[in-house]
């Protein structure tokens, strides 16, 4: 068989997997990016690589889901229980669920908040988040996922944590341009849903004005767009131009990039950009990322 039907039938299998997992959730969930965001951004699925499927719950019902994970042949993979509390610690998601089966491992992570555990500001109540959740059909396989404002709220709160956040930076190209491909067609394909008005004061009320317009100006260097461009201007406060020219998801962790944005986008080792202000602390940090989710 080759190698792309393979891979076709892998995604197909972990998405009925999922379906049959979350038909035991009896509380609020979304699968986000992957086949989801594809639907939405791109009109079809396959549109987006990925190799696990992302589901975004409550904190508080991590434990509930593991024990419904457990009992359908997923489990951790990782090695004790003081890395499972450093990633839940350390992340926006608890450690990746993995089952084997026939033909592939299955790989599912739960999501459990919008930004990762250095992010210090204003977290978004999941539960409330997750009230008004939507039905899609993936792979013939019936899903929960989120709306399209929601979804690039959440789409872009992850890319902010991605560019920002110095353990990502420093153990993995945490930049790409299929980041504000997703932003850009996610907005485009769904200007009535995702109403500038609309998504300004649900962006207000949840005190993320400034995370939106940081990612949405670096789409907007990519993207000469003119709708995009009311979106950006809508969004620009000082506190977000202040954000421009950093990087680190607190004040405690913030350093100056020494490069501009298309050399970032380019490079393949960020370590390389962001190494001479590393603290102690910093690299400390750095090495118990590597080992919690890269195993070394």
């Amino acid at each position: 068989m080759d190698t792309i039907n393979m891979d076709y039938l892998k995604i197909v299998l972990s998405y009925k997997e999922c379906a049959e997992i979350t038909q035991h959730f009896d509380f609020p969930y979304a699968a986000i990016k992957g086949e989801a965001l594809s639907l939405m951004a791109y009109g079809e699925v396959g549109k987006r690589n990925s190799s696990d499927i992302d589901l975004l719950i409550p904190p508080k019902y991590i434990g509930v889901a593991k024990k419904i994970l457990n009992a359908n042949g997923f489990y951790y993979i990782v090695k004790n229980s003081y890395d499972k509390v450093l990633a839940i610690s350390m992340s926006h998601q608890s450690p990746t669920y993995v089952k084997k089966t026939k033909i592939s491992y299955i790989y599912i992570d739960l999501n459990h908040n919008s930004c990762g555990g250095e992010y210090t500001g204003k977290q978004i109540d999941m539960s409330d988040f997750l009230s008004n959740t939507i039905d899609i059909e993936i792979y013939g396989c019936k899903i929960k996922t989120l709306p399209p404002i929601k979804m690039l709220i959440q789409l872009i709160l992850h890319h902010y944590k991605d560019m920002n956040s110095i353990s990502l930076l420093a153990t993995r190209k945490s930049i790409k341009q299929s980041m504000f491909d997703d932003v850009y067609y996610l907005i485009k394909n769904n200007l009535k849903d995702i109403s500038l008005d609309r998504f300004y004061h649900y962006s207000k009320a949840h005190g993320i004005v400034p995370y939106i317009y940081y990612v949405l100006y670096h789409v907007g260097i990519l993207f000469q767009d003119e709708q995009l461009n009311e979106y950006i201007s809508a969004f620009r406060t000082t506190d977000g131009e202040r954000l421009l020219k950093c990087y680190g998801l607190n004040d405690g962790e913030r350093r100056e990039w020494k490069c501009d944005f298309i050399t970032r986008l380019r490079a393949e080792n960020f370590y390389d950009l962001i190494k001479d202000d590393l603290t102690e602390k910093n690299i400390e940090k750095i090495k118990m990322n590597r080992r919690v989710f890269l195993g070394g």
